[in-house]
């Protein structure tokens, strides 16, 4: 039989405690489970960018995976704790729309809102629910996967939803979605809106970024340009990714998250 596995993925950083906390209740209930480290180093309360590291990486897991998402600004409030339970996985995290992003794609099945409080570390600190909430009940889900037992059905959640990309003739007009640590500007725009361009062809492209007009080439690999050249490339989101060789493109464009970018095909 499989180990149980818990993913963890948190806006914690690596030099407190917190993450050593929440490992230990998870063992402490459930000593047998394998711990995966998606990720702690998410910008501080940048629910966004959760939701899409989460939704980057969660397919990559085996089926019944528990993926654990503790990026909390909203802790000690009234905003709900949730299992998702989807065609394959299960989520657990605080309702903020951090789940919403990984969930929806892989089909949601179920929505729990966690209230069997027998399953809480207590006292609960109204500043720490991952340790107290989120990591026993990731914990006894590992052992018993029936998530109505933790709580109630609910019909209401909060979603975030990747923006609608619009087309306007010849022009796409998309958002900037994530911006990685070497400074890919990563955007809204699918291969699927490309999907009749013959991939192992390069074509010239026009973006608009941050009021700044550049005509890059369309790449499949970031060696096709030289070192410190733009280039667009769909990268391994699949989602159109505007690069620097070796640089950072955002530092250059000075972009930003939600702007908007809009790219034109001029040749072939």
């Amino acid at each position: 039989m499989q180990e149980p596995i818990i993913t963890l993925l948190t806006d914690f950083g690596e030099r407190d405690p917190y993450v050593g906390a929440m490992k230990g209740v998870i063992l402490s209930i459930c000593p047998n489970i394998r711990i995966v480290d998606l990720s702690h180093n998410i910008q501080k309360h940048n629910i966004r960018e959760g939701a899409f590291y989460l939704f980057s990486s969660v397919k990559y897991y085996p089926k019944n995976t528990i993926h654990l998402v503790v990026i909390d600004p909203g802790v000690g409030s009234e905003r709900k704790s949730l299992i998702i339970q989807s065609d394959n996985y299960f989520f657990v995290g605080p309702d903020n729309g951090v789940l919403s992003l990984a969930a929806l794609e892989d089909k949601v099945q179920k929505v729990i809102e966690i209230n069997n409080t027998a399953y809480f570390l207590k006292p609960v600190s109204n500043t720490f629910h991952g340790r107290d909430i989120f990591a026993p009940i990731a914990a006894h889900l590992a052992i018993n996967q029936t998530p109505t037992h933790f709580g109630s059905l609910s019909q209401n959640w909060i979603q975030i939803k990747i923006p609608q990309v619009s087309v306007n003739n010849d022009e796409i007009v998309g958002e900037i979605i994530h911006i990685d640590r070497f400074g890919n500007i990563i955007t809204n725009i699918s291969r699927n809106f490309f999907k009749k361009l013959d991939a192992s062809r390069n074509y010239i492209i026009e973006i608009n970024i941050n009021n700044q007009n550049l005509k890059i080439p369309l790449c499949t690999s970031y060696d096709q340009v030289k070192i410190g050249d733009f280039l667009g490339i769909f990268g391994s989101t699949e989602f159109l990714e505007i690069s620097k060789n070796q640089k950072s493109a955002a530092d250059t464009l000075d972009a930003q998250i939600e702007e908007k970018i809009s790219v034109k095909l001029l040749s072939s």
